[in-house]
């Protein structure tokens, strides 16, 4: 993507995360894949494969489930909360040789009667599991349509 050509965004939905084993060297490793959809894809979604500790996060803030000690990203909220920090949404930007999603973390804090807007670097797991905290909505890049997959091909 041309630097100067404005990146379009529409809003997504989580359709599902399902925990994976997959081999590696020395013997199994859970990781878990996400998926998200928007209505313009229709039957298709966008796979994000994440580490195991962040798709449990994911699905325990999907769950409801509460513990008695705040997890990272529960920490993290309480942070920003502490701070007067909103979180606004998270986009998925970019794949990044054909491996790795790219995401940000918009913020919005209040200083002096003026709005600023922070934005964060972040895995997308990482924005995904604040978001769901937080309510706040996940966007995901127009042209990242051509890596969504039917649940068909998915295997789900």
């Amino acid at each position: 993507m041309s630097e100067k050509q404005e990146i379009r965004y529409l809003k997504a939905e989580i359709a599902g995360i399902y925990p994976v084993k997959v081999a590696e060297t020395g013997g199994e490793q859970t990781v878990f894949l996400l998926l998200l959809e928007t209505p313009k894809w229709k039957d298709k979604a966008l796979p994000i494969v994440i580490g195991e500790s962040e798709g449990f996060s994911i699905q325990s803030a999907l769950s409801g489930l509460k513990y008695e000690r705040p997890l990272t990203h529960d920490l993290i909220v309480s942070i920003l909360d502490a701070l007067g920090v909103e979180v606004e949404k998270v986009s998925i930007d970019a794949l990044l040789d054909n491996s790795v999603y790219t995401a940000t973390l918009v913020l919005k804090r209040e200083i002096n009667g003026k709005t600023e807007e922070i934005n964060i670097d972040t895995r997308p797991s990482d924005g995904i599991a604040i978001a769901v905290r937080t309510g706040a909505p996940i966007f995901v890049a127009e042209h990242l349509e051509k890596y969504a997959r039917s649940m068909e091909e998915i295997g789900i």
